[in-house]
């Protein structure tokens, strides 16, 4: 390599820490073809392949790996010297999908502890119903919902982050006359507010099926503040998470039902698809929050 160009190194470096041409194209700020084209002239000048391009996923050879652990401790060092972290994370950004269902009550606190720790990254929140599997693998850092509707989905690598358990809720004008209910059989025939068949609703469906539970449905909804909305208007009872239910609960604009049952637990996942630093502070700060909220 007669001419050494400092350029080939630092965009091979930052493909391989985010992940992808696709991730470092947005937090470098660089057109994805120039990165591309950038990566295929290195590897020119050093006549060796470094991105293995047969896999679907991103993926170094055996040589790209060796050069990347080569340039990572030069970099570490260029970035402790200018700061990086606390100054030049102005052009970071995390890109996240996840469930509607979730979105809200979440990742309002989560977004807010993490701003304030991290003032100068830009967070980018894109709320689904269905998860769309090419979108999460090219626009998404992260993505967080259920664990089954993940695998049911796709076999995602997902991670469990929470076990929450469910209950059965309402009002505070249908608390007065169900709250003391024992048995879930005495559900039966009770107004039910609930969400709209899916892949994520089955559990409770099957919940009811085995305790011959059958309720009036009244109201069948697709969106979380609606339902909620619905229950805190006594229209019917409902059932739910202990995440999704906790403000509700703590502002006493809902009450659980003392209904002796085995429900099941949700399991609430994440998948990452960039393993960056700051992907993986946001990751922490989620876990934690999620944490202290579940006690």
């Amino acid at each position: 390599m007669d001419n050494f160009n400092f350029n080939l190194f630092k965009y091979f470096y930052y493909v391989v820490l985010y992940n992808g041409v696709t991730n470092a194209s947005k937090n470098l700020s660089v057109a994805q073809p120039s990165l591309s084209l950038s990566i295929k002239k290195l590897e020119s000048e050093l006549n060796v392949t470094l991105i293995d391009r047969s896999s679907y996923q991103f993926k170094l050879t055996e040589q790209g790996q060796k050069l990347f652990e080569v340039l990572k401790p030069a970099f570490d060092t260029i970035s402790e010297s200018i700061n990086f972290k606390n100054d030049e994370n102005k052009f970071l950004e995390i890109n996240i999908g996840i469930s509607q269902s979730y979105g809200k009550d979440l990742l309002t606190k989560v977004v807010k502890r993490f701003r304030k720790k991290y003032p100068k990254v830009k967070i980018n929140i894109d709320l689904y119903q269905v998860l769309d599997l090419e979108k999460a693998k090219q626009d998404y850092d992260i993505v967080i919902d259920d664990f089954m509707y993940l695998k049911k989905v796709e076999d995602f690598n997902a991670t469990v982050f929470a076990q929450v358990p469910n209950y059965f809720v309402c009002g505070n004008t249908l608390y007065d006359e169900y709250g003391e209910i024992k048995d879930i059989k005495e559900l039966n025939i009770l107004p039910l507010i609930s969400y709209k068949p899916s892949l994520k609703t089955g559990k409770f469906r099957e919940l009811c099926y085995k305790n011959n539970v059958k309720f009036v449905e009244v109201i069948s909804v697709n969106e979380s503040d609606l339902y909620f909305s619905l229950l805190k208007e006594n229209l019917g009872i409902g059932f739910s998470n202990k995440l999704l239910l906790k403000e509700y609960i703590d502002e006493k604009d809902l009450f659980i039902l003392n209904v002796s049952v085995d429900t099941f637990i949700d399991e609430i996942a994440y998948i990452c698809f960039n393993n960056s630093d700051i992907v993986l502070e946001f990751i922490n700060i989620l876990k934690d929050y999620v944490g202290e909220e579940l006690k």
